[in-house]
């Protein structure tokens, strides 16, 4: 459980089906795209990309060939299938609205900017708009590097500031009251499937994102130095491997669900969250849509209710959401927070930080998932070094006074006349001010610098004398005649 050789070992690799390497180029000649027959991983129900809706033949093999080359460097499978249907939805305007474009010089500037109107007029959203535009963008930078349109206008591309603009939205926390009813024993026991459950607890405590939950290897647990278990996964959005601290229940659920996995399938499975309907050998990963219809069961069998009364539904990426609000609230740095969710911008960790009123946990205080030595050492890791007087960047100078950690989650509500999300957070204790004179000198009287054995005096160049210092003789003040003279 704590070896990491294990833990990379039981990580699932992309392989080539065995006797049919040869018909790989076939594959990817097809319309039709598998990714277990292409030998590359992907989640499930995610595993296809189609090619077969776009009509126009001088248009489509470019764009596997785009998708291919995109697989290459390292973009998930679910992208290649977003970027088919983009260009898919594209070759729909193309055949509706200019059916004479017949040849890649037929997409100019103008049959780009009446794309932007067609699809305003087909009511899409503006998230979907966005993602479409961004596609053919990309799409269309490499074809103008590669060659792979030849006679493209070199003005067709969509710039910057026409993809549709995301207003800055709150941040979709889920309210502390139906979390309450979330995280309450009796609630989390109504859930019929042992993986389900195990699943929920999982992505509260860590708020991993569904796909990642749903596809963590049997054995993610590694052990720090200081003996805090970690959860090691592969975070598919952002392409990199993660490492995060687990709370104690988290951990928990996770041996657990381990327990129950090797009773379920004694030959074993690769899966942490194995499906749960016809998976007989263990050898499939849990389905991210049957995790949310289960959700949206469980929520209608405990009777869901916000502070009004009303029937609420939350889905499993506000879990993601409200730990982060849970970490801005308790006082985490915000890059910290990125860090721990891991996040490719701060635009994206800023959405936690603007938070609605702060709710306190009916049960108590909430510990943090990290111990109080640990969260110390990440948050010095992570902290931006700054520069020091004579501008070169080093480390980061130690805080004064002792250190404090925070292990709370949510703060205590403040004192009765301040609101808590007024209170001001506990600050270290000034320095004494017994140092400071009593009477600094005046402004008119004249500090002379303090001698400094071995340093010369640079010459003067040609042709200038050097300022006399103060008292010093000079051309206007001759030196007085000593009684010698």
């Amino acid at each position: 459980m704590n070896n990491p050789a294990a833990a990379r070992a039981g990580r699932p690799r992309p392989e080539v089906v065995a006797g049919e390497a040869a018909a790989l180029d076939g594959e990817w000649a097809s319309d039709h795209w598998e990714a277990r027959r292409l030998g590359i991983p992907a989640r499930r129900g995610r595993a296809t990309a189609r090619f077969d809706g776009i009509s126009q033949p001088w248009l489509r093999d470019p764009v596997k060939r785009w998708s291919r080359l995109r697989l290459a460097t390292g973009c998930a499978f679910t992208t290649i299938g977003s970027g088919a249907l983009a260009l898919t939805r594209f070759s729909g305007f193309l055949a509706a609205c200019h059916p004479e474009a017949d040849r890649p010089g037929a997409i100019t500037r103008p049959v780009l900017e009446d794309y932007l109107s067609w699809l305003v007029t087909q009511g899409y959203s503006a998230a979907t708009r966005a993602l479409s535009l961004s596609m053919i963008r990309v799409f269309f930078e490499a074809c103008h590097r590669h060659g792979w349109l030849p006679g493209l206008a070199a003005s067709a591309t969509i710039y910057v500031e026409e993809l549709p603009f995301h207003h800055d939205e709150i941040a979709r926390f889920i309210p502390e009251y139906v979390m309450a009813q979330l995280e309450s024993d009796e609630a989390i026991a109504k859930i019929p499937h042992l993986t389900t459950r195990h699943l929920i607890v999982v992505m509260i405590e860590t708020g991993l994102r569904g796909g990642d939950a749903c596809t963590l290897p049997f054995n993610p647990v590694l052990t720090d130095s200081s003996g805090w278990p970690c959860l090691r996964f592969e975070a598919v959005k952002v392409r990199a491997e993660q490492l995060i601290p687990l709370s104690a229940r988290a951990a928990a659920a996770i041996r657990a669900q381990q327990d129950y996995v090797c009773q379920r399938w004694p030959a074993g499975s690769p899966w942490l969250f194995p499906g749960i309907a016809g998976n007989h050998d263990g050898q499939r990963p849990y389905s991210h849509s049957s995790f949310s219809q289960q959700l949206r069961r469980w929520q209608r069998v405990i009777g869901l209710r916000d502070e009004a009364g009303q029937p609420v539904t939350v889905t499993g990426h506000q879990f993601r959401h409200t730990l982060g609000t849970r970490l801005i609230n308790s006082g985490v740095p915000q890059h910290v927070v990125q860090k721990l969710l891991g996040h490719a911008s701060p635009h994206m960790t800023s959405h936690s930080a603007r938070e609605g009123p702060r709710h306190h946990h009916p049960g108590g205080i909430r510990p943090l998932p990290v111990p109080a030595d640990q969260h110390h050492r990440a948050a010095d890791r992570l902290r931006p070094r700054r520069p020091d007087r004579i501008g070169r960047v080093g480390q980061a100078q130690p805080q004064p006074g002792p250190r404090q950690p925070p292990q709370r989650l949510l703060r205590p509500p403040g004192p009765a006349g301040l609101p808590a999300p007024q209170r001001l957070p506990d600050l270290p204790g000034l320095p004494d001010h017994a140092r400071v004179p009593a009477d600094p000198p005046a402004a008119g009287r004249h500090q002379p610098p303090p001698h400094r054995p071995g340093r010369r005096q640079r010459p003067a160049a040609p042709g200038r004398e050097p300022a006399p210092r103060p008292g010093q003789p000079g051309p206007d003040h001759p030196r007085p005649p000593s009684a010698q003279e």
